[in-house]
């Protein structure tokens, strides 16, 4: 298993161009992304999302890709205007929710956006969950774990202290995964994990 940089198509480029502009223009109001990352979104964003888009299984009826902590809609709303339609966006914050509406709007994008807390979706009910930069490996298998269904997985992509959080998350959870070498980053990884299983601790 391995990542590619899709080629995005003319209509994608378009409507990456109304989201880079989009976000720019947000970020003056809401800390969105970080803003050294402004000058290169379509590396640092765009791209490190569109390499995931293979990594996703096959869309089954009635079973999202769930997007937890989705912030700015990286890597969810990438991918959801590369064509993925089984993309939910999942974000507590509810004006980074109005700012991915307007994403949405402006890009005619097919994708859902739910202003809820991940630890509140329905358990056993995604083919996948994805999240990038939000919290660290143990704490995205603890709440991941519940949502999965059948042989759903998990795609983490994972910057320089992948190991360290590894380590970290394997104290806690017996975990089946493949280790992908990121195409946009040096120091990155994706993890993409097959299945999860919850280990007897005693704290």
């Amino acid at each position: 298993m391995q990542a590619y940089l899709p080629e995005f198509t003319m209509e994608e480029k378009e409507k990456l161009i109304l989201y880079s502009s989009l976000l720019k223009k947000w970020q003056k109001k809401f800390n969105l992304v970080g803003n050294s990352t402004l000058a290169h979104i379509c590396e640092r964003h765009f791209q490190d999302s569109a390499q995931l888009y293979s990594l996703l299984p096959i869309e089954e009826k009635d079973a999202p890709v769930y997007d937890i902590g989705t912030g700015a809609g990286f890597p969810g709303m990438v991918l959801a205007i590369m064509g993925r339609k089984d993309i939910i966006l999942c974000e507590a914050n509810q004006k980074k929710c109005i700012f991915l509406e307007q994403v949405k709007k402006h890009t005619q994008t097919n994708v859902i956006i739910d202003n809820i807390r991940a630890e509140r979706l329905a358990r056993k009910s995604a083919i996948a969950v994805i999240a990038r930069a939000v919290m660290p490996l143990n704490r995205l298998l603890e709440i991941a774990e519940p949502l999965i269904k059948g042989k759903g997985h998990c795609v983490f992509p994972k910057g320089k202290n992948w190991k360290k959080e590894l380590v970290l998350a394997e104290k806690f959870f017996h975990i089946n995964f493949n280790l992908v070498k990121s195409l946009t980053s040096v120091d990155s990884f994706i993890f993409v994990v097959k299945s999860i299983e919850r280990k007897n601790v005693i704290q």
